[in-house]
């Protein structure tokens, strides 16, 4: 019985296999064999960003604007972008989309213009359109972009063409008093004055008064400079140049157009003057300086800036001043915020957080020259946590390139901004456990008395006016000469680099009065500071120290964030709190660390920047906080601290 139930069984079994399996040659199931196909993203119609574009009077901007002055030789001229232009004067209207990775496919522009005007677009499907308003009125522009998903929304701009009216004509001062008496005081109102009746640079030429008078644009019928003097038929005095009095022979109504003035940054005014229409534009885009500072020749620090990381409109800095939490941010972080902190240093609700790189307008002043280069801070900087000395022209600098935090609140999560150069340059900053912390001469020499001019043999000349250049200014914007050299205006000046934007050169320039022809910025130290065995260049030095206290900090607890303040997670106890040892030792790390967890030494991170901005200071730092930390000195290394 029991084997006939076993047969059964296993009779049973096999029929359940063979229906449960079906055999290997069936159809497969298509979920386990094949991945479903993936839709095709639909086409998104991309959004159209239109700009007046600048256009600097140099031959080398691509939109130069050129006239014949006698014979074949060319006048350059440019255009601010602003809204309020001139009659008879070409305006470049650039295209692009809002977001790169969705591009468009085609451009479409188009100009609805005054009833009695024949102005037309050079080319209604250009990534650049050109016009040229040839009446007195409103023209607007406006632009499609379009791809494969279709049309995308329209982007307008509504542009104003006038005439000159020039400043005593138009009486400026009569609605603006104040602005009006500051701009007398400043090179601009006279700089053609000064040219004709004294000629101090002794190379003035008649080419020269393009960018020193008011619509200076050859053949065109608009009210400015070249127009009026066709009219009166005054001849560039060259027989006469250098001579007093050769401004005041000048007819008074080419006068009045004369020198540089409201209308060559605000645009044409008849119709403000004439009709009060608010016509008058103005911006913080580098673009309206850039006209005459970028003009080529020895007028490049449009070019400078442009190698500056100032002007990476899409880096990270000028992309925060987003919403409410940032506001702290925005006396930095925003051009406009800046000038605006300035203006109101203690009411933060007043500060504008719009978008806005630190331009040309942002430090200088233009309608002021209260201060040396009209800079809008000279000497005792403002607002900053610590008792800042005098820092001559680079108070500016030292405005924004600071800690923003106390030691002292070290033990309460409040750790230091990217930069603390300013403190590090004030012999102060960090946490020093009541220690005696050396600090090295920088501060006191560098930049702390006029500078002689290298260039100049008689060694009368001084640079930077011959004003107190500071430390920031003195390293920073040393001037560069050899235009020859690949680094030429990438470094020093209104670049602000003292490392090439690639990475590969060291500016030392500024260096050699006192360290020699040195080649790059790791000067050997004196001793082994980091107990490697090895003595090492001095920011091979703070880079080995500051992994040396980063692996005792890891040791405690402590782990790497990539992004996001404060850059690191601090260990807690079962009550939530952390260490103090470890709150002091890694505020020490982000004072002189720099920029925090890049690896670019050109951008001043991994201590690069504080080994040369104060080296005693923080190999001492670290130093402490290695000791603080862990209950014992660095070992086998040197001390610098007592």
């Amino acid at each position: 019985m029991q084997k006939k139930f076993l047969v059964t069984m296993a009779v049973l079994a096999a029929v359940a296999l063979f229906v449960v399996i079906p055999p290997m040659m069936t159809t497969p199931v298509a979920s386990a064999q094949q991945p479903a196909p993936t839709a095709t993203p639909k086409p998104v119609p991309p959004v159209a960003v239109l700009k007046i574009l600048p256009v600097a009077a140099n031959p080398a901007d691509p939109n130069v604007i050129t006239y014949t002055l006698v014979g074949t030789t060319t006048v350059a001229t440019g255009a601010t972008g602003l809204n309020n232009v001139s009659v008879g004067v070409p305006v470049h209207l650039g295209a692009s989309v809002a977001d790169s990775k969705n591009p468009a496919k085609k451009y479409t522009w188009t100009l609805t213009a005054p009833s009695t005007s024949k102005a037309t677009l050079n080319d209604p499907n250009a990534q650049v359109a050109i016009f040229t308003p040839d009446v007195v009125g409103w023209y607007k522009v406006d632009l499609v972009a379009s791809n494969d998903g279709g049309n995308g929304p329209m982007a307008s701009v509504q542009i104003h063409a006038d005439t000159y009216e020039g400043v005593t004509a138009g009486n400026c001062k009569q609605c603006h008093p104040t602005i009006a008496a500051e701009w007398a005081k400043t090179g601009h109102a006279s700089m053609l004055q000064v040219q004709l009746d004294t000629n101090p640079t002794g190379h003035y030429n008649e080419t020269c008064i393009r960018c020193h008078t008011v619509g200076y644009n050859i053949g065109v019928s608009n009210g400015g400079f070249a127009d009026i003097q066709a009219k009166t038929g005054w001849k560039f005095p060259t027989d006469q140049l250098g001579k007093p009095g050769t401004y005041e022979a000048m007819p008074a109504e080419l006068q009045n157009v004369a020198n540089i003035q409201c209308e060559n940054c605000h645009g044409p005014a008849t119709d403000h003057v004439k009709n009060g229409a608010p016509v008058m534009a103005k911006s913080l885009d580098a673009g309206v300086c850039n006209v005459c500072h970028n003009g080529g020749g020895t007028h490049t620090k449009g070019t400078e800036l442009a190698n500056s990381k100032h002007s990476d409109a899409s880096a990270a800095a000028w992309n925060i001043p987003t919403g409410p939490a940032e506001q702290d941010c925005v006396r930095c972080h925003s051009g406009a915020g800046y000038i605006t902190f300035l203006a109101n240093p203690n009411d933060k609700a007043a500060w504008d957080n719009s978008k806005q790189t630190p331009t040309c307008a942002v430090c200088h002043d233009p309608h002021s020259d209260a201060n040396p280069h009209q800079l809008r801070v000279v000497g005792k900087p403002i607002g900053l946590p610590f008792d800042a000395k005098d820092a001559g022209l680079s108070a500016t600098c030292e405005e924004c390139h600071n800690g923003r935090t106390n030691p002292a609140d070290a033990v309460k999560g409040s750790f230091p901004h990217y930069s603390s150069a300013a403190e590090f340059l004030n012999d102060t900053g960090g946490v020093t456990y009541g220690q005696t912390v050396p600090n090295s001469p920088h501060a006191m020499i560098v930049g702390a008395q006029p500078v002689p001019d290298p260039s100049d043999k008689t060694g009368q000349a001084k640079l930077f006016g011959g004003d107190t250049p500071g430390p920031c200014v003195y390293c920073h914007m040393y001037p560069t000469t050899d235009a020859k050299d690949p680094n030429y205006l990438k470094v020093g000046q209104h670049s602000f680099n003292t490392v090439s934007p690639d990475g590969t050169f060291d500016y030392t320039a500024p260096c050699k009065s006192c360290h020699g022809d040195i080649k790059d910025f790791n000067f050997p130290a004196k001793a082994d500071y980091d107990g490697n065995g090895k003595v090492e260049g001095v920011q091979d030095e703070v880079k080995g120290l500051l992994n040396v206290l980063w692996k005792a900090l890891e040791d405690k607890g402590v782990k790497k964030i990539d992004t996001g303040y404060p850059y690191a997670t601090l260990p807690k106890d079962a009550s939530g709190n952390t260490d103090p040892k470890i709150m002091n030792a890694w505020y020490n790390f982000r004072v002189v660390y720099g920029v925090m967890w890049g690896t670019d030494t050109g951008n001043g991170n991994q201590g690069a920047a504080q080994a040369v901005h104060n080296f005693q200071r923080a190999v001492s730092l670290l130093q402490l906080s290695y000791k603080d930390l862990t209950g014992q000195d660095v070992p086998n290394a040197t001390l610098l601290y007592k």
